[in-house]
């Protein structure tokens, strides 16, 4: 039996980070009202990431015909997945380090990073799950997106709390007698924008992909009532596309852009579809290279501008 042993420093420093980055965040929309809200915000947004940051730190024991996962903050809340059960197992190297991820029914369940795990070595040799073997396409499998939850309700869901408040400081202002000036007005339009555009952003990305037979058909989220029909084979080839920005010691995102005429037609986001393996299987086209962008460049080419290597 191997228990798991978590690397304190780079746990430490992830939290540091995230506690500088979320403080400017605070204070800066708060600093015309009162400090005291701004440092409630902060110690509410402290809250709520250590409580999210430990729900999503894993322990693992490795035993002898497989491994049980828990929580660290939810210890109670464990799974025992046993070696057979798994598809395949898949190693993935990132400016952290290693990362370890297995495979089962199409979704990255388990992911085992050098980055995270002190003995992280360990972990991987006593795991006996077999390796990626080459896909073969199967004509008559439909694979249907599924979406990451968490995504859509955390994330969007904050973002459009946030940018609901905002719209009704002035409101708040008038409610409680206070004079509603015009730079408080501004300030709450610009942090309405600020906050929908990040929320419209969280929930972008999010489409419904079906494939069936080499037919591909997408409905977005946020316009469910236009669905868009391509054939795979009217595609000139895929983009294995990797986004640099992990700044907290994630592992980093994976995307795959299937491209027509040199622009993008069909986004698949590692961090937007559970299944995310099982549409790369199921879209295997021509292979036209590996990028690593930044966040800015994938903005621009996933909104049509046209791929220049």
């Amino acid at each position: 039996m191997i228990e798991s042993q978590f690397n304190r420093k780079n746990l430490q420093a992830t939290i540091l980070l995230a506690l500088v980055g979320l403080a400017p965040l605070c204070f800066s929309s708060f600093r015309r009202l009162d400090i005291l809200i701004g440092i409630g915000v902060f110690l509410v947004a402290t809250v709520v990431f250590l409580l999210g940051y430990g729900a999503w730190l894993k322990r693992i024991t490795v035993l002898s015909d497989g491994l049980e996962v828990k929580s660290v903050l939810l210890p109670f809340w464990k799974r025992f997945y046993r070696f057979a059960e798994f598809d395949y197992s898949e190693l993935c190297h990132t400016r952290q380090g290693e990362v370890l991820r297995l495979i089962k029914d199409g979704r990255r369940v388990v992911s085992v990073s050098s980055f995270l795990y002190q003995n992280y070595e360990c972990i991987w040799q006593s795991i006996a799950v077999k390796g990626k073997e080459q896909f073969s396409v199967r004509d008559t499998a439909e694979v249907v997106s599924e979406y990451k939850l968490s995504r859509i309700y955390i994330a969007g869901g904050f973002f459009g709390l946030l940018t609901f408040l905002m719209a009704l400081m002035p409101l708040g202002q008038y409610w409680e007698g206070k004079d509603v000036t015009w730079g408080l007005i501004l300030f709450s339009l610009l942090g309405a924008l600020f906050f929908g555009t990040l929320f419209l952003g969280v929930l972008f990305p999010c489409q419904r992909i079906t494939v069936w037979q080499g037919q591909i058909d997408v409905r977005r989220l946020l316009w469910p009532f236009r669905v868009k029909h391509y054939q795979l084979a009217d595609f000139d080839g895929c983009y294995y596309v990797t986004a640099k920005h992990d700044y907290f010691g994630f592992k980093e995102d994976e995307m795959r852009w299937l491209v027509k005429n040199g622009k993008v037609v069909i986004d698949m986001q590692e961090d937007v579809y559970r299944n995310f393996e099982a549409l790369k299987n199921a879209t295997q086209t021509n292979f036209l290279g590996q990028l690593e962008l930044t966040t800015i460049q994938i903005m621009k080419y996933s909104l049509g501008k046209k791929i220049q290597l």
